[in-house]
């Protein structure tokens, strides 16, 4: 009651103050009125200030819940507005986030494939150029192996025609003249020891330079002694340079003759 009081005290006052002015002009009336009404005109005054008091406060009161009732529907529906605006804010930020979540994904994506594609495409320059790489060395190991049958060819002619040109020589008796030509210096530088016995016959092999300078001389197959070996030897080295033959097919950097002395 006392809340009450304090909140409409204003709205009370001048409905005190309403009343006072009644009750002012219902005592000025009292005086003109006889004394015999007075008693009833004051339960009438108070009867009417209580009732009036009453429906007022009720007034105040119904007017008072209705902008209560007013204000809480006004509270509700702010509420209501700042919630939904505070959805629409925060699906706006998850929206934005999505998008740029969408773009940097595809900007991701974009970026990959772009790296795949030049991964690739470095990928196939390199077999390309192993591939390159690879015919190039088969093409040179081809022609290496092409040039090396064609010089063993070659030299196999060359050999063939070297063998050829010696059958023909030594079938004509040049092999018999240049081996004789050997001997006759041989047998010239030779000094015979003195027990060289009849029908001495030795092998010797002789390593002579192109030129027929003796590198070196030995019997390898003889009928003397050790010492008719040495002195047969160091015939051939005295002998030295060698006589050549006119055909160079004949010449042999090892030669090997018979050194048999007419006796």
């Amino acid at each position: 009651m006392t809340t009450f009081v304090l909140t409409h005290r204003s709205g009370l006052t001048v409905s005190a103050a309403g009343h006072m002015l009644i009750l002012v002009a219902l005592s000025t009336s009292m005086v003109l009125v006889p004394s015999n009404q007075l008693p009833m005109l004051a339960i009438e005054a108070v009867l009417i200030d209580t009732s009036a008091i009453r429906e007022a406060a009720e007034a105040e009161r119904r007017r008072e819940e209705q902008v209560r009732e007013a204000e809480q529907e006004r509270l509700r529906k702010a509420e209501i507005q700042r919630k939904q605006v505070e959805r629409e804010r925060t699906a706006e930020v998850q929206r934005k986030q999505a998008e740029r979540e969408r773009k940097e994904a595809e900007s991701l994506r974009v970026q990959q494939q772009r790296e795949a594609e030049e991964r690739a495409r470095q990928e196939q320059e390199r077999k390309a150029a192993e591939a390159r790489a690879k015919a190039e060395t088969e093409r040179r190991a081809a022609e290496a192996r092409a040039a090396e049958q064609a010089r063993r060819q070659a030299e196999l002619v060359a050999a063939m025609e070297v063998e050829e040109a010696l059958l023909q020589a030594q079938a004509s008796g040049e092999m018999s003249r240049y081996i004789a030509l050997i001997q006759q210096k041989v047998e010239r530088n030779w000094t015979p020891p003195g027990n060289v016995r009849e029908g001495l016959e030795c092998e010797v092999v002789v390593q002579q330079l192109p030129n027929g300078d003796v590198i070196d001389a030995r019997t390898v197959s003889c009928n003397g002694d050790a010492n008719v070996q040495r002195t047969i030897e160091n015939a051939v080295r005295r002998a030295s340079p060698l006589p050549l033959p006119e055909n160079r097919a004949l010449f042999d950097r090892n030669l090997r003759f018979t050194f048999k002395p007419q006796q």
